[in-house]
């Protein structure tokens, strides 16, 4: 048996058991995800642009495209962004270990 198979998924917010995924350790789960705001509180969606991926943030009331992947969950400051083969992973931002996000924002 893979030791993967018996690990679970905390999500850093609200304390759920998710399934693990090894390459996004601590993402945020899809509850606490449709939680998400810009820094004004206006709640954000996230969705692929294509069916060959890629990343994309609206606003969620207005449809209005949200430029960046920096976003907020119950103050906490976390980034959306492309998850490796489809779909879209948030992560506190703390957690997010790649060093181009970081010159990103700077």
């Amino acid at each position: 048996m893979n030791n993967s198979e018996n690990k679970q998924n905390i999500c850093p917010i609200c304390g759920s058991k998710t399934r693990y995924n090894a390459r996004y350790e601590n993402y945020i789960c899809s509850d606490c995800v449709k939680l998400s705001t810009d820094i004004d509180g206006k709640l954000l969606e996230f969705f692929n642009i294509d069916m060959s991926g890629g990343y994309k943030a609206n606003y969620k009331l207005t449809k209005e495209p949200y430029n960046s992947h920096i976003c907020y969950i119950n103050k906490n400051k976390c980034y959306a962004t492309e998850a490796r083969f489809g779909g879209i992973v948030v992560r506190l931002l703390e957690d997010v270990d790649d060093i181009n996000i970081y010159t990103q924002l700077q």
